[in-house]
């Protein structure tokens, strides 16, 4: 979440890109790319990996690099930051593809701490964040447009366009990484290649493989927020199965029609709606989020507070 802040602010990355070893010393940690699942084993580039019970938590890919990292360990996204942060100082005609909430954020960021560049963002879809309510989505169109951002509606991100840019930051193409799962031996993916999962938040016709976050194919926003509930429904079956207990297991009620989202439009501003209703105020965005892009909140969660 803190990639917005690490393009004009790349120190942050100090603490906003944790290696694994710093909180989970007694984990051991394979890094490889997943081939494929079986039902007791997972296949990477560096053979097979046995298990008992199995939690899939791969998360969404992008197009590039800039919001998810592909490979590498913790020095080396910390230099990707810094390097696309120095690239960014340097460019003059900056073009974001993509008017969901990353790109927004983006925007948000470069156009509060870098005012005098010149800035367009480029979305195919009619309205910008469409997953937020009406009055947050005007707000952030009308607040871009009058830090002076260029915001192209309805409009393809075409070579011919994108050529007028000298730096591009892509934002766009969004989907959940679950390519090792079409060879398993059922059915397990819906037609949009997400995860279908049974009230446990196993993988469908399992009972020892458990899925979480974007990659789930729940009727609800794929946000942080939610990835987080699924890990506490998770952590309690696991342990469950691990004790051999009997008790049942926990269920996961998935957040439809959820109204939870809050979008930062800088370091002071930002909207969003809650379950009790839509805001666009800037010193409840900054309070909750755009102050440390909940860097501080995360940090804490896993012990480095």
């Amino acid at each position: 979440m803190a990639v917005p802040r690490m393009l004009v602010e790349p120190a942050r990355a100090c603490d906003a890109i944790v290696s694994y070893s710093e909180f989970l010393p007694r984990v051991e940690l394979v890094q490889a790319m997943v081939r494929s699942v079986q039902c007791d084993s997972v296949t990477t580039d560096f053979g097979e990996v046995a298990f008992d019970c199995l939690v899939l938590a791969t998360g969404a890919g992008y197009a590039e690099d800039l919001i998810k990292a592909r490979g590498g360990a913790a020095g080396q996204r910390r230099s990707f930051m810094a390097e696309t942060a120095e690239r960014v100082r340097n460019a003059e005609n900056i073009a974001i593809v993509g008017g969901g909430p990353v790109g927004v954020e983006i925007a948000g960021e470069i156009l509060e701490d870098l005012p005098r560049k010149k800035l367009t963002l480029i979305h195919s879809g009619s309205e910008l964040l469409p997953s937020l309510t009406a009055r947050p989505r005007q707000y952030a169109l009308a607040h871009l447009r009058r830090k002076g951002a260029n915001v192209l509606l309805g409009t393809p991100a075409t070579q011919k366009l994108l050529s007028e840019y000298d730096m591009i930051l892509w934002c766009a193409g969004y989907a959940g990484d679950t390519s090792y799962l079409k060879s398993y031996p059922e059915t397990v993916l819906d037609p949009n290649g997400r995860v279908i999962v049974d009230r446990h938040l196993r993988l469908r016709g399992s009972t020892n493989i458990f899925a979480v976050g974007d990659i789930t194919a729940l009727p609800e926003p794929k946000l942080g927020i939610w990835a987080g509930k699924h890990a506490s429904v998770v952590i309690a079956n696991l342990r469950s199965l691990v004790s051999g207990s009997r008790k049942t297991l926990k269920t996961y009620r998935p957040a439809t029609g959820s109204q939870t989202m809050l979008v930062t439009l800088g370091r002071n501003h930002g909207a969003g709606h809650l379950p009790f209703g839509d805001f666009t105020n800037s010193w409840f965005a900054r309070n909750v989020k755009s102050r440390d892009m909940f860097i501080g909140r995360y940090r804490k969660g896993i012990g480095l507070a």
